[in-house]
C-alpha cells in the first residue's frame, strides 16, 4: 500500500468514531503490555516481597511494614527490674506493692508474652499457656502489662518478655487492594495483561502463518491433498474451542508455551477455510493464468501473488482471532489449567477472587473481569471495523 492508499483508508477509518476508540483502547493494552515492568508499582513475580500481612487489603489501602519481635530478659532485686542487654525501648517500673508495669517507652505493642515468672506471680489480662509458664496478652491496653501477686513478689527472680509491635503504613498506597497473597492488584493487572496480550499475538500469528500456508497448498494442489487439509479443518471445527484446549493442556500440563500451544491447535484451521476460499477465487482470475503462461514457480505465484491479495481479509480475521485467543486463554487459566498461579494472567486473577466474591472483597475479580472485558470488547470492535473497511459491498 502506497501514502496515498493509505492516508485514504485512515481517512475511512476515521469516520467511525468507535473505531478510533477501540483501536486507541487496543494500541493502550498493547503499550501496558510492553511497558508493564516499568510502569508497574510493584513485581508480582518477586515472592521475597509479598507479605501475607498485605493480603485482602482493600482499595486505597497503603502497604503495612510488619512489626518487629523484641525478645529481652529482666531481673528483678528488690522490686526494681533492670533490662539484661539492650532494652531496646522495653521498660519494666513498680507500679505500686507487689507489682511491675511491663511495656514499651514508645510505639504500639500488639502483644506482650511474658515468661518464666515465679510460682504465684501472674499477669493481669493475660492467658496462660497450657504448659509452659508463659502468660500472653494481645492488644495490651495503653501498651502496658501489670505482673502481680497476692502476695509479696520475691526479692530477687528473673523473667522473659518477648513483645511484638504493631503494624505500622508507609507511603505506598494499593490502588486497586491486593490478592490473598499480597499482591498489589494493579501491577498484576499490568503483567496480567502483558500475558494475555503476549499470548494472543503469538497464538494467532503462529496460526495465522500455518492456517494461511496449508489452505494455500489445498486451493493451489487441490485433489487428495485439499480434501485432507479440508477434512482435518472440518474435524477441528466440529469441536468447541474450550473441549480441544482442556484436553491437550490435560495432556501437556500448564504454561504459557503451553497454552500458545492449545490455541495455535484450535485456530489454525480457521485460517486454512479462509485463505482457501480467497485463494480459490484468485486462482481463475487473468493475472495468475499470465504468471503461469510466464512458467512462474507454484511457490512464487501463491506467495507474491495470490497471497497479497488474500491478505486484508486474513488480516481482519486475525485481529478477531487475537481476541478470541484471549479469551481462550483467560478461560482456560480461570478453570485452573492454563496458567500456573505464580503467573497473574486475567484468567487466574479473575478465577483467585472467586471464591472471595462473597465476602465485600469485590476487586479481586471485579477490576480484571473489567479490564479483560474492555480489551476483548475493543479488539472485536477494531477487527469489526476493518472487516467492514474490507467489504467492498460497502464502500459505495
Amino acid at each position: 500500500m502506497n501514502r496515498s492508499g493509505f492516508a485514504e483508508f485512515a481517512r475511512r477509518f476515521a469516520e467511525s468514531p468507535v473505531g478510533v476508540v477501540s483501536l486507541l483502547v487496543t494500541l493502550f493494552f498493547i503499550f501496558c503490555a510492553l511497558f508493564a515492568p516499568w510502569i508497574s508499582p510493584t513485581d508480582p513475580y518477586d515472592l521475597s516481597k509479598l507479605q501475607l500481612a498485605d493480603a485482602l487489603k482493600p482499595v486505597g489501602a497503603h502497604k503495612m511494614v510488619p512489626g518487629e519481635e523484641i525478645r529481652l530478659d529482666f531481673a528483678v532485686a528488690n522490686g526494681v527490674a533492670a533490662a539484661q542487654g539492650d532494652a531496646k525501648g522495653i521498660a519494666a517500673d513498680s507500679c505500686g506493692d507487689n507489682c511491675l508495669s511491663v511495656g514499651m517507652k514508645s510505639g504500639g505493642l500488639a502483644s506482650l508474652q511474658i515468661r518464666n515468672l515465679p510460682k504465684g506471680v501472674t499477669v493481669e489480662g493475660a492467658t496462660k499457656h497450657p504448659i509452659q509458664p508463659w502468660w500472653t496478652v494481645a492488644n495490651p491496653r495503653d501498651g502496658v502489662v501489670r505482673i502481680t501477686s497476692a502476695d509479696a513478689l520475691p526479692k530477687d527472680f528473673k523473667f522473659s518478655v518477648v513483645a511484638k509491635t504493631t503494624d505500622h503504613p508507609t507511603d505506598f498506597v494499593f490502588r486497586l487492594g491486593t490478592d490473598a497473597f499480597g499482591r498489589d492488584m494493579l501491577s498484576a493487572i499490568l503483567y496480567g495483561i502483558r500475558i494475555s496480550v503476549f499470548v494472543g499475538i503469538v497464538a494467532a500469528g503462529a496460526a495465522l502463518v500455518i492456517g494461511t500456508g496449508l489452505g494455500l497448498l489445498a486451493a493451489w494442489r487441490g485433489g487428495v491433498t485439499d480434501a485432507v487439509i479440508m477434512r482435518a479443518v472440518d474435524f477441528m471445527l466440529g469441536f468447541p474451542s474450550i473441549l480441544v484446549g482442556l484436553a491437550i493442556l490435560a495432556v501437556l500440563g500448564s504454561g504459557v508455551s503451553k497454552v500458545v500451544l492449545a490455541i495455535v491447535i484450535v485456530q489454525w484451521s480457521y485460517y486454512a477455510r479462509t485463505s482457501r476460499s480467497l485463494a480459490m477465487s484468485e486462482l481463475g482470475k487473468e493475472y495468475v493464468e499470465a504468471a503461469r503462461c510466464l512458467r512462474l514457480p507454484a511457490s512464487r505465484i501463491m506467495i507474491r501473488h495470490v497471497l497479497p491479495n488474500c491478505l486484508p481479509q486474513i488480516i481482519v480475521l486475525f485481529t478477531l482471532n487475537i481476541a478470541a485467543a484471549i479469551a481462550l486463554e483467560s478461560s482456560l487459566s480461570f478453570l485452573g489449567v492454563g496458567l500456573p498461579l505464580t503467573q497473574p494472567s486475567l484468567g487466574m486473577l479473575i478465577a483467585n477472587g472467586y471464591q472471595y466474591i462473597f465476602s465485600q472483597q469485590y476487586w479481586l475479580s471485579l477490576y480484571p473481569g473489567i479490564v479483560l472485558l474492555v480489551m476483548i470488547v475493543a479488539m472485536n470492535l477494531l477487527g469489526d471495523r476493518l472487516r467492514d473497511l474490507n467489504n467492498p459491498r460497502l464502500n459505495n
